[in-house]
């Protein structure tokens, strides 16, 4: 049974007469025909719940590409059990699997990793053959195994729009084990279209110049392909010629597309190839740093270990302290950058060190603004050369705020937004946003529903249980504290002061989070607080960043260093770390 892309193999509510094997391609299954909740591919059963359980089906399950599956009534299943025991385990052992990942899950779903990738220009330019041929081999340098097909390709005896024979063709190629990339605009219509209804990913190819002059329109192919993919089946990739030029007006290419990645590549760079084939195969580094105020200064310590070591992120993201490291790490930025900004930032300037009346917060919400557009302009998060995220707590909706575009100094402060020492951030639909810690100080489920494979996770903690040496009944009645303040007086006591209640309260947030999501194969970085370190206490940033730098050269040690992290990325699995 052959279905084209878009075409239902089941319905939600239909009854289940029928259980299917798929053959070839691929198909996703959607709930209440929105909500994509699995994806299906070659050799993988399709409504074996329903049909044994004798339920109504319970999700829609839509080809996701040009499909053909095998289709067995229940007199045909039972028939086949007999002869063919092993039939009946196979399918067995995948109603458990799937029955244990539900059962276990408690983030969205990552992406499923491509069979075929299709390759489509994007805007008014054609791709370029080196890119096309530097992306090739960063795939091949990534393990792939890559089988490149143009319409030029195709055997004499197939026509490009005889869908049958081309999907049996194109079937045949998958079945050798690669993973395919089909080339569209070679001046064959009929493969362009054949090819790409074929695909599990669609990549848009773009030059980044042409939103120069504002919003580009969707070229020919393109305003074809889209529809076939749903944004999380669609990335794309804009080139420039040199790493030199500046990455600019990316919102212009945003505008009408709807992408899950997108991704920045310089001609003149294979590197930044090899990040794009990263992503695509599901072998991408990602970092997700957590919050915890001036303990921040151990992820750039962090950071600064990994550099020295080797070791290439491909995509970054945090929380509240967390997400401004992660943003300059994204931009480019050496340690060495990243701690300078720091100490101005938070000692120079005292970006949080300006307090106001307490109506709406502690501090005051305008000196730290300033100091943000001094630092970051008007630079936006997608023009960043690594793709980034940001994430605050949306009160309004009760939901976790990913930001991943918009202007940086907007994403930050929204994830910086601690609630009482400062105001929230009034989104444009009136919603109110506060510090992503709130809800999930170390968002590695996010960066999971963005991308599949390894991940490395840094939380931070202030160290020791919290205990002062203050009591309850020491704390000043209102004709006190006023007296004390007329005064100037300072109190010698520890009793906890609001900003550093707020503060603490989110680091519970970390480890609890840690624990419901479950750290899997990815690995956690703990940098320990140095002696004295508090929540705020960012005089001590640069002693808290060497020991996170060393607290990593520890780990690197252990772990066998820039091999053993390039081991551990390929599937083996990492020594236990314990400092």
């Amino acid at each position: 049974m052959e279905l084209h892309k878009g075409e239902h193999l089941v319905r939600q509510g239909d009854s289940a007469d029928h259980v299917y094997y798929v053959l070839r391609g691929r198909f996703e299954v959607l709930l209440d025909g929105r909500h994509l909740v699995a994806e299906i591919g070659a050799g993988e059963p399709v409504g074996e719940i329903a049909f044994f359980g004798g339920l109504s089906r319970t999700a829609d399950v839509v080809a996701s590409r040009d499909s053909e599956v095998l289709e067995l009534s229940r007199e045909n299943f039972d028939r086949l059990a007999a002869a063919q025991p092993d039939f009946i385990q196979s399918i067995l052992r995948t109603l458990g699997r799937r029955l244990a990942a539900t059962t276990a899950a408690a983030s969205a779903l990552a992406p499923r990793i491509a069979d075929a990738v299709g390759l489509c220009a994007a805007g008014q330019s054609a791709v370029p053959e080196s890119l096309v041929a530097d992306l090739v081999q960063a795939l091949r340098d990534s393990g792939s195994r890559v089988c490149v097909l143009r319409a030029r390709d195709l055997p004499g005896d197939v026509a490009a729009d005889d869908e049958r024979l081309m999907s049996q063709w194109l079937g045949g190629q998958e079945q050798r084990g690669s993973t395919l990339l089909l080339v569209s605009g070679d001046g064959n219509p009929a493969w362009d279209r054949a090819a790409l209804r074929h695909c599990d990913h669609l990549l848009l190819c773009g030059r980044l110049d042409e939103a120069n002059a504002g919003p580009v329109a969707l070229g020919e192919l393109e305003r074809y392909a889209a529809p076939l993919f749903r944004p999380r089946q669609t990335s794309l990739l804009l080139w420039r010629e040199q790493s030199g030029t500046a990455i600019a007006h990316t919102r212009h290419w945003l505008q009408g597309r709807a992408l899950h990645l997108h991704h920045h590549v310089a001609l003149d760079r294979p590197g930044d190839f090899g990040r794009v084939a990263r992503l695509l195969t599901g072998r991408a580094l990602g970092a997700v740093l957590g919050g915890g105020g001036a303990l921040g200064a151990g992820h750039i310590g962090t950071l600064r270990a990994l550099g020295e070591a080797g070791v290439e992120l491909d995509i970054i993201g945090g929380t509240s302290i967390g997400s401004v490291v992660a943003h300059a790490y994204a931009a480019g930025d050496d340690a060495h950058a990243m701690l300078a900004d720091y100490e101005h930032f938070f000692i120079k300037r005292k970006a949080l060190g300006r307090f106001t009346l307490p109506w709406y917060s502690l501090l005051d919400h305008r000196h730290l603004d300033a100091c943000m557009q001094d630092q970051l302009g008007d630079s936006r998060l997608e023009d960043l050369p690594l793709n980034f995220f940001a994430v605050g707590a949306n009160l309004s909706t009760n939901e976790l705020e990913v930001v991943r575009h918009g202007l940086s100094r907007h994403a930050l402060r929204i994830s910086t937004a601690i609630p009482v020492a400062l105001p929230p951030w009034i989104n444009a639909q009136g919603q109110v946003l506060v510090d992503g810690g709130v809800m999930n100080n170390v968002p590695i489920s996010v960066m999971r529903a963005i991308k599949s494979g390894p991940n490395m996770v840094s939380m931070l903690s202030p160290g020791n249980e919290w205990q002062v040496k203050s009591a309850y009944e020491r704390v000043p009645s209102r004709l006190a504290l006023a007296w004390q303040l007329l005064r100037r007086q300072r109190r010698d006591d520890d009793f906890p002061r609001l900003g550093e209640v707020a503060a603490r309260s989110m680091q519970i947030t970390s480890g609890r989070m840690l624990r419901g999501t479950g750290l899997g194969s990815d690995l956690l970085l703990k940098p320990p607080a140095v002696p004295g370190m508090g929540l705020l206490n960012f005089k001590l940033g640069r002693a808290q960043e060497q020991a996170g730098y060393e607290y990593t050269r520890r780990f690197l040690d252990k772990a066998g260093g820039l091999e053993g992290i390039q081991a551990w990325q390929r599937g083996e699995v990492m020594p236990e770390f314990e400092d």
